[in-house]
């Protein structure tokens, strides 16, 4: 264990959202120049600085990004949650992004969180389903089957 390289968690940087969207392309290969995954870059680094963005680190290496942001329908108690990362590195970046979520979630009184995926990323459609989300929705957007999923809260029902 003590040879294994330490992961961190950090603000992302400006220079950083390059290696965040090859992150995302990288679980979804297919859609890798589609307009939604330009549109989804775009709107997180909009979003930075406002909302919760952390990137995990490994070696000086961006390896996932997790981000909390305020839904529009209600922002007192309704989140989106986004985890990108590729599932060819060990769970624990992924479990260190999701627990860094349910902080945020926490802190900020979150009573729902939701996410959208592509139906194609089954890894984290798997993972957050093992968390106790559920789907929602399934529809097609730009000729791409997407799912929410999502999880009523309150109390200790944010447990990883």
């Amino acid at each position: 264990m003590s040879g294994e390289p330490r992961i961190s968690l950090r603000r992302p940087t400006e220079e950083d959202w390059q290696r965040i969207f090859e992150l995302a392309n990288a679980a979804v290969d297919h859609i890798a120049e589609a307009p939604l995954q330009n549109e989804w870059l775009g709107c997180r680094r909009a979003f930075n600085g406002i909302q919760s963005h952390f990137v995990a680190e490994r070696d000086g290496e961006v390896v996932g990004y997790t981000a909390v942001e305020r839904a529009t329908e209600d922002p007192e108690a309704t989140f989106r949650l986004f985890v990108v990362v590729s599932w060819n590195t060990s769970m624990d970046v992924t479990d260190l992004l999701f627990e860094r979520a349910v902080d945020e979630l926490e802190r900020l009184g979150a009573r729902h969180a939701w996410l959208r995926e592509y139906a194609s990323d089954q890894p984290l459609i798997a993972y957050f389903r093992s968390k106790g989300f559920d789907i929602r929705e399934e529809y097609e957007h730009d000729g791409q089957l997407l799912v929410t999923l999502a999880k009523d809260l309150g109390g200790s029902d944010l447990a990883v």
